[in-house]
């Protein structure tokens, strides 16, 4: 992992997020890409606040992330590799850019679970990034603090799982910090087979020769609390999902269901993209 690029709107969700990723930067000797998005400022479709210009808006912001740059320096020290952005513009569109642009490996997003303007606008955010970006988004509930990935909870269905992009990230923390991979499936049926072939490739790819899979009884509109549960009592570091579309999984990173896993989740969560860099 080379480059992690952390997003920024210096509320105190995104600050935690901020010495997260730096943690994991310089547990991994990645770069560390701090971005803000400028917003245009816009009440409603019909009408733009114009008390304030844009103009004034990004220095201010320039102002606030270089006081976010004076502070990580003065945590982290020199060793940090640093790279401060400010653009305007919407979030998600600047953020799918930079990917491409710089090559990010992974996009760190704080998310609050108190604070209701950033539940509606960063919150949202945090859950349209995590299901629409060519690379892993990694999403920091505000209290979490930073430890290493000792255990991962690998949640799948039973669809084939691409071994691209993503899961190279996920490999690469599983060497690093010695972590056990339990992969967790949440099964819709009480009848359906316990099938693990879909995970057969990604056995192969992690060279996991004694996997661990946990099978949890669904019950309808309860899956975010199933899987929540699980992390819970098993203690796992991160909750590592793939976002699909029209899949049980795709459907807890999208819109109210996302913010509802994003929200009461009390340990990262890593979503690992279907599609891959090209």
């Amino acid at each position: 992992m080379k480059t992690i690029l952390v997003a920024t709107d210096f509320s105190p969700s995104s600050k935690n997020a901020i010495s997260y990723s730096a943690r994991l930067a310089m547990e991994t000797g990645a770069k560390l890409i701090l971005f803000h998005a400028t917003h245009i400022p816009v009440v409603s479709d019909n009408f733009f606040d114009m008390g304030i210009s844009l103009e004034e808006l990004q220095t201010s912001d320039r102002e606030e992330m270089e006081k976010v740059n004076v502070w990580l320096h003065q945590k982290f020290g020199s060793s940090l590799k640093l790279e401060k952005q400010v653009k305007i513009g919407f979030t998600v569109e600047l953020i799918r850019a930079m990917v491409e642009k710089k090559q990010v490996d992974l996009v760190v997003m704080g998310i609050s679970h108190t604070d209701t303007l950033s539940r509606v606008l960063f919150g949202s955010t945090s859950s349209s990034a995590a299901g629409n970006l060519n690379c892993p988004v990694l999403i920091i509930p505000e209290k979490v603090k930073y430890r290493p990935f000792s255990k991962l909870a690998f949640a799948f269905d039973q669809r084939h799982i691409p071994t691209g992009t993503g899961l190279h990230i996920v490999r690469n923390l599983v060497k690093l910090f010695e972590a056990k991979v339990h992969y967790v499936h949440v099964m819709d049926s009480p009848m359906k087979d316990k099938d693990d072939s879909s995970l057969r490739p990604v056995f192969k790819f992690f060279a996991d020769k004694n996997p661990t899979i946990h099978y949890l009884q669904s019950i309808p509109g309860q899956t975010v609390a199933i899987l929540n549960d699980w992390v819970r009592r098993y203690k796992a570091s991160v909750l590592v999902m793939v976002s699909r579309e029209h899949n049980i999984f795709w459907r807890i990173f999208n819109e109210r269901t996302t913010k509802k896993m994003a929200f009461e989740t009390r340990v990262p969560l890593l979503v690992i993209p279907e599609t891959t860099r090209t």
